[in-house]
């Protein structure tokens, strides 16, 4: 399928300590550079499941931005719907994990991603909808998504990236005249959205909001799947953890890839826990 995905691609600055912490002084860790962001993520995924991908991003004006831009290249997602920013440096994402990835804590450096706004969704409205599927993170402003949802002739796929941005997309919904077709969040996330500490019943909560198909992620305790009239657990598949950074937008990719071949709702769901299990037992980005 023709797939667009709209958000941020960033330089990932990763730390795991290898050695207790220690707050007077230094901690032995080791640091890795990955590029990254949730949208650059689900692109990489969605290109290597054999679709066409087109990213629409911001990048900075400097050599961070060229790395990232070869990258894209390399995995063959086309950037023509990219801009380039004078005066702006490529994101950073600084975070300190565990062993295995998962983030402890996190600094972010992201000023260009404010330019994420209306008028930039709203000059490209046309070639968006040359798309089958549109895909979006919550870098774009609440003014920006709520646009995207009301002109977007095709199935919208959703991700929240992070309690914070997710607080957006309940903004833009209750702005916008439609709703959308699928949104991914985590745990965190879905309470961000609607104050309801259970997954199961905070996804029904978030079909009344006006989406179709809900999947709460609970890590290794699997994903929650709610199409409005009912909600089930899933349980994760026994994997090998090797890194669970970016188990979550491998799992979208997997949900909108069961779309492309006619499977919805529950159904996607081997899918995305499959994608999910590749990236988890994976060292690679």
């Amino acid at each position: 399928m023709n797939i667009t995905v709209i958000g941020e691609t960033n330089i990932d600055i990763r730390t795991k300590a290898t050695g207790q912490l220690n707050g007077n002084g230094c901690t032995p860790s080791v640091i890795s550079f990955h590029f990254g962001g949730v949208a650059r993520n689900i692109a990489a995924n969605l290109s290597q499941m054999g679709h066409n991908v087109r990213l629409m991003t911001l990048f900075g004006n400097d050599d961070y931005a060229s790395q990232l831009k070869q990258d894209c290249e390399k995995r063959e997602i086309k950037l023509d719907l990219s801009d380039m920013k004078d005066g702006y440096h490529s994101p950073f994402f600084l975070s300190l994990t565990d062993e295995i990835g998962n983030v402890k804590t996190a600094f972010s450096d992201m000023e260009i991603n404010n330019l994420m706004d209306k008028e930039w969704i709203e000059s490209k409205m046309s070639e968006i909808n040359r798309a089958d599927i549109v895909v979006a993170d919550t870098l774009l402003d609440k003014e920006a998504l709520a646009f995207l949802i009301d002109h977007c002739d095709v199935p919208v796929f959703i991700d929240t990236v992070s309690p914070n941005k997710a607080v957006r997309l309940a903004q833009a919904l209750k702005k916008s005249r439609r709703g959308i077709f699928a949104l991914k969040c985590n745990q965190q996330e879905a309470f961000a959205l609607t104050s309801i500490g259970n997954p199961k019943t905070s996804a029904i909560a978030l079909n009344r909001l006006g989406i179709e198909h809900v999947y709460v992620t609970l890590g290794a305790d699997g994903v929650i799947y709610s199409d409005g009239a009912d909600a089930f657990h899933a349980p994760a598949l026994s994997a090998n953890v090797v890194n669970v950074m970016g188990s979550g937008d491998a799992f979208l990719a997997g949900i909108i890839d069961a779309f492309s071949k006619g499977k919805k709702g529950e159904a996607a769901l081997p899918y995305g826990l499959a994608a999910s299990k590749t990236i988890i037992e994976s060292s690679d980005d």
